[in-house]
């Protein structure tokens, strides 16, 4: 029997991996990939590829259509399925999440360990509630920067959370990578779109320093910030994308992908190091899909929330809380079911110059999810719009204004990467032989896979079925 480390590495492909590897020889992250079992996930769930679909499948061996999981902010009353650290759980096992999508919200776990749900939180209670600092500070970002990386950063903030991450375990390594970070940002405004690779920093150093102090059978970290680089900065990553598709790349935004590796690289040592040392524990880093390049889709000006008390106000919907999501998706939260249904009707009856300003609306139980047009492709965007306060309503002449709206420009403009079925699966330890086969396996067999280093393998094939939580 093992403990397990998993590091989860959000949608990087084996083509990251190879160019970091090609471009870093001496890095960690070749050793990893010379030394341990390299697999590939894959899946085939008809359903649509994101994250918050493949990690959950990931998590309970189930397709999207049984373990419910379809939205950033969703209800999490409406998700079904058995996570295997749930199982692990039951039999006895301490368990530490840190980050973990869809894991709001927190609670002790009864064999003690730590938790501390995504950046897509609703509040920011974490176990220990020590942690819960770091985590306000941690969903404010996600919020500010939601949208484009350059919205005003506050430095008295900044210098009163980076003190407190310091006293939490931030180390000096990540300190120096931050003031960095603030330095080139004044000297290039065009660092500002490389911010959210510095949330992975502080967010490792105090998941390293629970682990290490816990010691939990079962331990996972998630991190987005190596995807956020991909999606938008592959085509100024990979010379061959600008010759295929016409693109002009960006020599600051082309550095991203690799600084985010970096990061990766030098969390990776820290782990390998601690692997090395104990060789009881196993540690697997798996992307639950990947990406791939997509032709560039340009995203000019366009339409974005900016107050969610006003659109609540004007649509007359009652008490609302702005949920978290990942642009270009919205979130609303409601006191009942019902409340949420309606909100979603009158959502998607906005209108301008004749069209849905909302094409995509999802409802689950008291949460709404929502997505703004981004289509358009001009110097000025209408300002003028319509919308109902009651489905069978007359509808309202009325501005951006009236529903807390705006336009603004995205830095960086579009993207240039998106979802593809294969990520990675790479697992090190000293029970665990070499194998350089790339062979795919179905994503659903990943969580069987890490229970058999628990010991839990029977345990996990009793769940297997759709179960309630």
């Amino acid at each position: 029997m093992s403990t397990v480390v998993l590091y989860e590495l959000n949608e990087v492909p084996w083509e990251i991996i190879d160019l970091y590897v090609e471009k870093r020889p001496g890095s960690h992250v070749a050793r990893l990939v010379d030394n341990g079992e390299c697999l590939t996930t894959h899946t085939n769930d008809p359903d649509h590829l994101s994250p918050w679909g493949t990690w959950p499948t990931f998590h309970t061996g189930l397709h999207r259509a049984d373990h419910n999981s379809h939205q950033l902010g969703q209800d999490p009353a409406t998700f079904r399925g058995t996570n295997f650290w749930e199982v692990a759980e039951n039999a006895g096992k301490k368990v530490g999440l840190f980050g973990v999508l869809q894991t709001w919200p927190a609670r002790p776990f009864r064999n003690g360990g730590f938790y501390v749900p995504d950046t897509f939180a609703r509040s920011p209670e974490t176990v220990p509630s020590s942690l819960e600092g770091f985590q306000k500070f941690n969903l404010s970002m996600t919020n500010e920067l939601g949208f484009s990386a350059d919205q005003p950063l506050s430095l008295p903030r900044l210098a009163t959370a980076g003190v407190g991450l310091l006293a939490q375990g931030m180390t000096p390594w990540s300190s120096a990578q931050l003031s960095k970070q603030l330095v080139r940002e004044q000297r290039d405004s065009r660092y500002k779109a490389g911010r959210s690779i510095m949330q992975a920093l502080p967010a490792f150093d105090l998941y390293w320093r629970q682990h290490r102090k816990e010691k939990p059978d079962l331990s996972i970290f998630f991190t987005n910030h190596v995807a956020g680089m991909m999606h938008r900065f592959w085509g100024d990553t990979f010379p061959d994308y600008a010759t295929q598709y016409g693109y002009e790349a960006d020599p600051v935004f082309g550095a991203f992908v690799s600084e985010a590796m970096d990061i990766f690289d030098h969390q990776l040592g820290r782990v390998l190091r601690y692997v090395d040392a104990h060789p009881e524990t196993v540690l697997v880093v798996a992307a639950s899909m990947g990406q791939g390049p997509i032709p560039y889709n340009h995203i000019g000006e366009t339409y974005v929330i900016e107050d969610t008390d006003a659109l609540a106000a004007a649509l007359e919907l009652g008490p609302t809380s702005k949920g978290m999501a990942m642009y270009p998706m919205n979130a609303l939260e409601f006191p009942s079911p019902e409340a949420a249904k309606n909100a979603g009707e009158l959502l998607g009856l906005i209108e301008v110059d004749g069209s849905p300003l909302i094409d995509e609306v999802e409802v689950f139980g008291e949460s709404v999810a929502y997505k703004i047009r981004a289509e358009y492709n001009r110097e000025t965007l209408t300002r003028d719009l319509e919308y109902r306060t009651s489905v069978d309503g007359d509808p309202v002449k009325g501005t951006l204004e009236d529903l807390g709206m705006d336009t603004a420009k995205r830095l960086g403009g579009g993207n240039t990467a998106y979802h593809v079925p294969d990520g990675i699966y790479i697992t090190y330890g000293s029970s665990i032989g070499k194998d350089q086969s790339r062979e795919t396996f179905d994503v659903r067999d990943a969580s069987a896979k890490i229970m058999t280093h628990l010991d839990l393998a029977e345990e996990w094939a009793d769940t297997r079925g759709v179960r309630e939580h």
